[in-house]
């Protein structure tokens, strides 16, 4: 039996999260980096909540280059979503989410760009495997985000194999999936943006935007926009899988102590890590 939940907002809910929404999506580009910053902080503040209340706990600045670079990545990716309605139509699509940065930011893009095509956002489902073993931060988090954005969550509490399989069952439209994988990940280094699942998976095209963007892409985008992520993130964690395999970054760790308890003070938060390649340190080998 397939254990499918699909949820929505209310109409109440909505002119809230619709109205915050705007306020964070809508800022103007200047040319001042620090005054972007500062006002996507506070606009930040404004709509998060619950463990999430600080998405941009601190002031993060980001260099004109930079920022340059990251309307570069955007602009490609607005061209990606581009061919992917040429190719499928709108009730084809789904969104894969698991609460992570990589995804969160991809969600973000394809929201704007939704906007710009005049897309309702509920028009392109949210899909998310729940699992007993996550992190509550991420569950709650994954809850904010629907808000947030307002879009049609779907859940299922299954491996990503199975939650497919009983997707392509329940969904039959579904042809195509959006996924925030990059090339760094496991197994994504020879990844193309459009890609079949393999044989022994339900047939679906899986959709990559994001291949090319780094870790530090990945943040920039958030701190220029004033994207939300889960607070996990602020206390050392710079990839999260479940609880029972994933730790605080050793190399984010800034105290001496050998005891010192994890996802505290003593780790410096995600965005701060200097070597990209340390990504996945606190990640815990499977046995």
């Amino acid at each position: 039996m397939n254990k499918c939940c699909i949820q929505t907002t209310t109409q109440q809910q909505q002119a809230t999260i619709t109205q915050s929404f705007n306020i964070v999506n809508m800022l103007p580009h200047t040319n001042n980096t620090n005054t972007n910053n500062n006002n996507n902080n506070n606009n930040c503040k404004a709509h998060c909540n619950g463990s999430n209340k600080k998405c941009n706990p601190q002031y993060v600045t980001v260099s004109p280059e930079d920022r340059k670079h990251i309307e570069q990545r955007v602009q490609t990716a607005y061209e990606f979503f581009e061919k992917t309605l040429q190719i499928y139509r709108v009730d084809e699509l789904i969104f894969c989410f698991n609460g992570g940065k990589d995804c969160t930011v991809l969600l973000d893009v394809l929201m704007r760009y939704c906007r710009t095509q005049n897309i309702a956002s509920q028009h392109i489902p949210m899909l998310y495997i729940e699992s007993d073993d996550s992190f509550p931060e991420i569950d709650e988090f994954v809850a904010r985000c629907v808000e947030l954005y307002d879009v049609k969550l779907i859940k299922y509490k299954d491996s990503l194999k199975q939650a497919l399989t009983h997707m392509t069952e329940d969904m039959p439209l579904i042809k195509a999936v959006f996924v925030g994988s990059r090339n760094t990940d496991p197994h994504c280094e020879q990844l193309q943006p459009m890609q079949k699942t393999d044989s022994d998976w339900p047939d679906m095209m899986r959709l990559n935007p994001l291949l090319e963007w780094t870790y530090h892409d990945i943040w920039h985008y958030i701190h220029l926009h004033g994207v939300p992520y889960c607070s996990l993130y602020a206390q050392g964690y710079t990839s999260i899988g479940y609880k029972s395999n994933t730790l605080p970054n050793p190399h984010l760790k800034r105290c001496s102590d050998p005891n010192a308890v994890p996802a505290t003070s003593c780790y410096r938060p995600a965005w701060e890590l200097a070597d990209p390649t340390q990504e996945r340190a606190g990640r815990l080998s499977r046995k």
